[in-house]
């Protein structure tokens, strides 16, 4: 269903590719044309499809590629499922690619990849914008780490989904949330709980500032993100929030979200 849903919503030419780290393979995909680009990363155990709705629309302006990171999707497997690793992944898209710097957008776990790929890759980045994401500090991040429970063994399928459809807000359609569960419930428990085990790493959180253009495009309802605290380690941070959302929200309201980032953009331009 989900790759329907991304034939039906897409009419920008697409091409699809694979990139290669260390032999395995990385599923993207490629939109558009121009001399500027736009990376958009997927979070926590969902896949390129969650970005259908907002792709055509960026894609008129804008080169626009969209990936798998390892584990999911179309990509294969890794021997990790860190942060540094999803940043390295990214980075060998854009090389295959050929896009030399572009503006990482990275949805909810895409948000830390996109920090790791400022700190790993700083000549290919641009700007960076979190969707709905959160950026932890290294004491939460081992408080987490202490008392976070694993996502592997019988029960782990149960609590994922809870988790997810924790997510989900009154805008978020029947439709939305069957081709969301879907996608996340279908990944391997081994990928779903490294990836949360990345995030929860402390060395991960360490103190740093990215002095780069920043957006988060923030949630109603993720009331948490604050700017003062994304202020805390991206100094030139701007928030947008949209209302009535819920996680998914480029999901939910596509229009208000692509007229927030391509305003964004035009204004640096």
């Amino acid at each position: 269903m989900g790759r329907v849903l991304l034939g039906l919503c897409l009419t920008a030419t697409l091409l699809a590719n694979t990139a290669l780290v260390d032999g395995r393979k990385v599923h993207y995909s490629s939109y558009g044309k121009g001399p500027k680009a736009i990376v958009l990363v997927h979070g926590w155990t969902c896949d390129e499809t969650f970005w259908a709705s907002n792709v055509p629309a960026l894609a008129k302006r804008y080169r626009v590629l969209t990936v798998d990171l390892p584990g999911h999707g179309q990509s294969d497997p890794a021997p990790e499922y860190s942060m540094d690793s999803f940043a390295d992944a990214v980075s060998a898209v854009m090389e295959d690619a050929q896009v030399k710097r572009a503006v990482l957008v990275g949805h909810s776990m895409g948000g830390p990849v996109a920090l790791a790929f400022a700190r790993r890759h700083p000549e290919q980045v641009t700007a960076v914008v979190a969707v709905d994401a959160a950026f932890s500090d290294p004491q939460s991040a081992a408080r987490a780490q202490l008392r976070g429970r694993s996502f592997l063994g019988p029960d782990a399928l149960k609590t994922r989904e809870a988790i997810v459809r924790g997510m989900f807000s009154a805008a978020t359609t029947r439709a939305m949330r069957e081709h969301i569960l879907q996608v996340m419930l279908a990944v391997p428990e081994d990928v779903a709980d490294g990836a949360i085990q990345g995030m929860r790493d402390p060395e991960f959180w360490r103190q740093d500032r990215i002095d780069l253009p920043f957006l988060e495009i923030a949630a109603g309802s993720s009331k948490y993100i604050t700017l003062p605290a994304l202020r805390w380690r991206f100094p030139r941070a701007q928030m947008r929030r949209i209302r009535g959302t819920g996680h998914f929200l480029m999901l939910e309201k596509p229009l208000v979200f692509n007229r927030i980032l391509l305003g964004w953009l035009d204004a640096r331009r």
